[in-house]
């Protein structure tokens, strides 16, 4: 485990509380090998779904790809724009997968200038008030 928010190359587990579980290889790999952590999973969409951990894989020059549950879920959607917020000097590209839709939503260290919203464009139409 890592510090809340803290930055790792490849795969990773976001935790609710912000702390990062390291992947040693695959999600699926993991998933396979700790069952007692992800019971029922088979895959990275299961656990990401049933548990509401995030999937990141950090690849190298700053490119990052995440899967969230839904456009529409407000802890997800948190989860992942907090964790790129605190982040901003370590990723270039993001792209945010949600498991509910087809396609993806990108997002570059501009979309958290002061006069932005990341969580609005990771929600697209979707209000979450």
């Amino acid at each position: 485990m890592t510090a809340p928010f803290e930055w790792v190359r490849g795969a990773a587990w976001l935790f609710p509380d912000g702390t990062l579980d390291i992947v040693p290889g695959f999600h699926d790999e993991w998933i396979a090998a700790n069952q007692q952590l992800a019971p029922g999973c088979a895959n990275v969409a299961d656990v990401v779904i049933k548990l509401g951990w995030l999937s990141v894989v950090s690849y190298s020059q700053g490119y990052v790809e995440f899967m969230i549950r839904s456009k529409t879920d407000a802890r997800s959607v948190e989860l992942c724009a907090e964790h790129l917020r605190r982040n901003l000097a370590d990723w270039q590209n993001a792209l945010v997968m949600t498991m509910d839709e087809e396609g993806y939503i990108k997002l570059t260290p501009a979309d958290f200038s002061d006069d932005t919203v990341p969580e609005s464009k990771i929600r697209g139409a979707y209000s979450l008030d």
